[in-house]
């Protein structure tokens, strides 16, 4: 009976095959995830994870909910030991995530023609595929207490003056809380130039409305010919919206995705994927942008 061999014995040949299948495998279940999400609780559970780790890649965002929906704090096995004084504990398993694999090109190179040296640097580096690397969240390690992050904004808006403020410094057109908005509409957003907020609804909504209308002219400000539909947007925008207020530390419980799977029915994997592409994205530049604006 045939035995697999154990790395130790792999050639090198085998070792790097072993690799690629490795990467391979986590790509197949990211194909696997992106079908999932179309139901409302995994969208919304996806966006959570957005949420707290905006500058991973879409791919790794969805490996860390497919597999630890819960993790809050994510850093690699020598990560954690060499920059928080903590370490994993025994018998802790790692969350799969892709690690692009950069070489640098050779030099000589028949299209190379001379740059500068910061551009020959950054030429000289390129993709070549991706491996699996792991890293363990907060839960799974101990030892030293975590620095402690400045206080943001909770459920009640404590800080709302702070917040609309960061929201009208990252946007580029004007936000204004007006009257006489049509009904049942909270807010919108104009391509001639200005968002438009109700006036009289409590703080929080007033935060949420004004985050979806700022997505809207994140993602949507182009000619009509180029947008997507209605449905399209409105999932993007509130997507978007949520990632953002649960960053900012928003209650974001009463946020529904009902109509998510009802808008997923005929739509490609691709279609699908290129929408969370754009709602990751989107989300991560708001975030950063208040970040600035908040700590200053």
């Amino acid at each position: 009976m045939k035995t697999e061999k154990s790395y130790k014995d792999m050639t090198r040949e085998e070792r790097k095959a072993a690799a690629q299948a490795r990467a391979q495998a986590a790509l197949d279940r990211i194909g696997d995830g992106v079908r999932s999400v179309w139901s409302s609780e995994a969208w919304a559970q996806w966006l959570q994870t957005l949420a707290k780790f905006h500058d991973y890649s879409l791919n790794n965002t969805m490996l860390i909910a497919m597999q630890m929906p819960e993790a809050t704090r994510v850093a690699s096995y020598r990560s954690w030991q060499r920059d928080f004084g903590r370490h994993v504990k025994k018998g802790e398993h790692g969350i799969e995530v892709l690690v692009p694999m950069v070489v640098k090109s050779r030099l000589g190179d028949p299209e190379e023609t001379p740059r500068d040296d910061a551009e020959e640097a950054a030429e000289r580096r390129r993709l070549v595929g991706f491996k699996v690397g792991h890293v363990f969240d907060v839960s799974q390690t101990e030892g030293e207490p975590l620095p402690t992050i400045a206080e943001r904004v909770t459920g009640d808006v404590e800080r709302y003056d702070e917040v609309m403020g960061a929201i009208r410094a990252v946007s580029a057109y004007p936000v204004e809380i007006v009257d006489g908005l049509p009904p049942e509409t909270n807010g919108l957003f104009s391509r001639m130039g200005y968002i438009a907020i109700r006036a009289g609804m409590p703080q929080g909504q007033t935060v949420k409305t004004a985050l979806h209308e700022l997505a809207h002219s994140v993602l949507h400000d182009g000619s009509a010919e180029q947008l997507p539909d209605r449905a399209m947007r409105e999932v993007q925008a509130e997507s978007v919206a949520y990632a953002v207020s649960a960053a900012l530390g928003l209650d974001t419980s009463d946020y529904s995705f009902g109509y998510v799977a009802s808008w997923a029915i005929g739509k490609t994997d691709e279609e699908m994927r290129r929408c969370m592409q754009l709602v990751r994205d989107a989300a991560k530049d708001i975030i950063d942008k208040m970040d600035i604006v908040l700590a200053a």
